[in-house]
């Protein structure tokens, strides 16, 4: 299955309320222009800069009605550092209208003979009372793995692909990996079976009780095949430093492949982190380790179909966006502010092929 993938972002400088407009219109004629219509869309991601104040604004939105909720939906508070309100990322299948169950929170997307489970999970205040960083966690898990069992699948043979995203997380991290091992404890997932492709990453919420959202790809297909990646002479396996996620992972959909690499820092084979303070030192090995992990794939770089950039430092912005526009220039991309699960690692980055 061939997707398209592409980004837009509101121009800069532009309050909220005409950003939305500005976005409108530039859907609708992304979408004329190749002949396609909202039920193209097949999933979209919503990066915003103030999601406490602009989500409840979003739904309410042409943009919302005519467009996004047409789609698997999900947004994230990770501010733009080109100074756009907002970015969404999407994906349209060219070929044909998809079939589509759900809400747009939780979607099953039908393609060929693929089912792929999408569900963006983020808990209200109200939920929230009286749980740490651990129990959101498990809570949220727990909603996908329900989700999955009343379909006749499970988080161990199906999810796979997850984006944790966290506020605070210098302070939230740890409770949040006791969760997400807690649960794959339970499931079945072990150092010697697999663990998910992953993103743990800073990121606001609109309901600001909650620490943690998680967005989940999940895929039904019969005869699936599914590979983890990794590159053990360049990243070690992320269980040697208490954390449970894979590199990447490859596995067939509809009649193609589709490829994750998880989020991506300066690491070497020992789980060290490279280049402490030198942010240009740093993404010369990261996207390095990238590339190793596309080749056990059968991949490189030049096959992305779309890239984002996390930094810590908004200083490092221009830095960044150079870097990628000069060594990716055909690639759609972004550049946000979201610090890394380790205050050393000064940039980080995920990428996806067909």
């Amino acid at each position: 299955m061939q997707e398209i993938i592409d980004i837009l972002q509101s121009p800069k400088s532009m309050l909220f309320p005409q950003s939305l407009d500005a976005m409108a219109e530039m859907m609708d004629k992304w979408l004329a222009t190749r002949n396609l219509s909202a039920d193209n869309l097949m999933w979209v991601r919503v990066y915003l800069t103030d999601p406490a104040n602009q989500v409840a604004k979003l739904r309410e939105h042409g943009l919302f009605a005519d467009f996004l909720s047409h789609a698997a939906f999900s947004y994230i508070g990770q501010p733009l550092l080109n100074g756009s309100k907002m970015a969404i990322v999407f994906a349209a299948n060219p070929k044909a209208t998809v079939k589509k169950e759900g809400e747009p929170s939780q979607r099953i997307l039908e393609v060929g003979d693929a089912q792929i489970l999408l569900q963006s999970v983020r808990l209200s205040n109200a939920e929230v009372q009286g749980l740490d960083a651990q129990q959101q966690t498990e809570l949220i898990f727990k909603r996908h793995i329900d989700w999955l069992a009343s379909k006749g699948l499970t988080l161990k043979d199906n999810c796979m692909r997850t984006w944790l995203y966290i506020r605070d997380i210098d302070r939230n991290y740890a409770g949040v990996m006791r969760g997400r091992n807690a649960v794959f404890a339970r499931e079945g997932l072990t150092p010697q079976t697999h663990f998910i492709a992953s993103t743990g990453i800073e990121g606001r919420l609109a309901d600001t009780q909650s620490v943690v959202g998680i967005d989940f790809y999940s895929v039904s297909q019969p005869s699936q095949q599914t590979t983890y990646l990794n590159a053990l002479d360049y990243l070690n396996p992320t269980h040697e430093y208490g954390v449970a996620f894979e590199r990447g992972v490859k596995f067939s959909l509809d009649k193609g492949q589709r490829v994750f690499i998880s989020g991506t820092a300066s690491i070497d084979h020992k789980g060290v982190c490279l280049y402490v303070g030198d942010v240009k030192a740093q993404v010369e090995r990261l996207f390095l380790n990238i590339s190793k992990l596309l080749e056990a794939a059968n991949r490189t770089l030049d096959d992305m179909t779309h890239l984002t950039v996390y930094l810590r430092d908004v200083a490092d912005a221009t830095f960044a966006e150079q870097y990628v526009q000069q060594r990716f220039p055909n690639v759609p991309h972004i550049v946000v502010e979201a610090p890394v699960c380790r205050p050393g690692w000064l940039i980080e980055a995920e990428c996806a092929t067909n």
